[in-house]
């Protein structure tokens, strides 16, 4: 049954964060031919105006379509799961647990997607002003670069690729625990009787300043241990290791904890009123 939720969800769920990638996609789009077009040859003070325009325009391009993907997310979870259409979701079938995980499945693939296309997007037009600007041989200096970048950080002690594969275990749990945070303040948000998306907003102000308050006393306590028992480590690639490491368990932990109450509010305190 959860496939068949997932499925359901998907359905419904992709053609709002699909347009919004789109169009990023058509915005970088732009963004290469106004890099490429030949305007860069005219000496103008105008040309400087432009292209700080235009850059604040494509921040703000990818800022708000990262925030909308977000947004949407928390508003289709609480359509689906608390409003009018919440008593159809609550009458199938289903268990609460395959209800919030063929949602947030599906919220976490869009959130990976969105930041793959923001990803592309600025690795784009990054190469495409170096491709305008330097000499084709820069490319093909590339992978020599690289190896050297490489070397260096095995010189430092830094395991690249295991380093790699901890950041994005941690950017997995982190993007997890962005949308639990969501889903755990939306269920929240019904305990109140009235004004529940407000309820919902303040659960999450709220959670929100628990996360950071709780994230700098963590960082604190780590840097000062790390400092203290520095002999301890060969190097700072094994401090870095640690660090995503442990990152790592304490998003995962978060996570545990925002998943059990949104499973508990749906399943013990469940208001459709």
């Amino acid at each position: 049954m959860l496939k068949k939720l997932f499925k359901y969800e998907w359905k419904f769920f992709w053609k709002v964060p699909a347009t919004i990638n789109l169009a990023l996609a058509i915005i970088t789009l732009l963004g290469v031919m106004f890099i490429i077009s030949p305007l860069w040859e005219l000496e103008s003070e105008l040309i400087g105006i432009l292209m700080s325009t235009s850059l604040m325009f494509y921040y703000l391009s990818i800022f708000a379509g990262s925030i909308a993907v977000t947004v949407y997310i928390a508003i289709r979870f609480y359509r689906s799961a608390y409003t009018d259409e919440g008593y159809l979701t609550h009458t199938l079938p289903v268990t609460p647990r395959q209800i919030i995980l063929s949602k947030l499945f599906v919220g976490v693939i869009w959130t990976f997607i969105t930041g793959c296309v923001i990803a592309i997007s600025v690795a784009v037009l990054i190469f495409t002003f170096i491709f305008a600007s330097i000499d084709f041989n820069f490319f093909y200096e590339i992978g020599e670069v690289w190896e050297e970048i490489l070397e260096a950080f095995k010189e430092l002690g830094f395991h690249f690729y295991l380093s790699v594969f901890l950041f994005f275990l941690l950017y997995a749990a982190g993007a997890f625990f962005n949308i639990l945070m969501l889903y755990s303040a939306v269920s929240l948000g019904q305990l109140f009787s009235r004004h529940k998306i407000a309820g919902a907003v303040i659960w999450y102000i709220a959670e929100y300043m628990i996360v950071q308050f709780g994230s700098s006393i963590l960082m604190s306590v780590a840097i000062l241990g790390l400092f203290n028992s520095m002999d301890a480590f060969d190097s700072p690639g094994a401090v870095t290791s640690l660090l995503f490491g442990g990152g790592f368990l304490l998003v995962l932990a978060g996570d545990i904890v925002l998943y059990c109450i949104t499973e508990y509010m749906m399943k013990k305190k469940l208001n459709l009123d």
